[in-house]
């Protein structure tokens, strides 16, 4: 099970990142010349749960990056409303990845997404959220 790809396939689809031109959408990276969002998994997967049969309530914690190319105070403004908007998308039941062996229940959010940084290139803002899964012991 791989959920960092699960979630960027899924991430890909959004439709926000096309409107606000954002060209750039992989993991634990960003280009410091686009507009760019990434992934980063920050702990591993976590138990939450533990049954009998062998059966556990999981979870998997992760960051979500944005790069946003403007740093005067509307730009950042707008980038905030953008990752904003895509982390309501990402929690959004209807938006949920597919992962094999594992029924996945919701992606929460952590915290608010905040600026981070910001320097000569840009300004980048950050969200943690934790993807919850049941897996079943085969």
């Amino acid at each position: 099970m791989e959920f960092t790809e699960a979630i960027l396939r899924k991430l890909k689809s959004c439709p926000l990142l096309k409107e606000h031109g954002v060209t750039a959408i992989g993991f634990a990276g960003m280009d410091a010349k686009k507009r760019s969002m990434s992934i980063l998994n920050t702990k591993g997967e976590l138990v939450i749960n533990e049954y009998c049969d062998g059966s556990r309530d999981m979870q998997y914690p992760f960051a979500l990056i944005y790069h946003s190319l403007e740093i005067d105070t509307a730009g950042k403004l707008a980038a905030q409303q953008l990752i904003d908007g895509v982390a309501e998308w990402l929690v959004a039941p209807e938006n949920l990845p597919e992962i094999d062996n594992c029924n996945v229940q919701k992606i929460s959010r952590a915290d608010t997404c905040t600026l981070i940084s910001e320097d000569e290139n840009g300004a980048d803002f950050q969200g943690s959220f934790a993807l919850e899964y049941y897996k079943e012991e085969f």
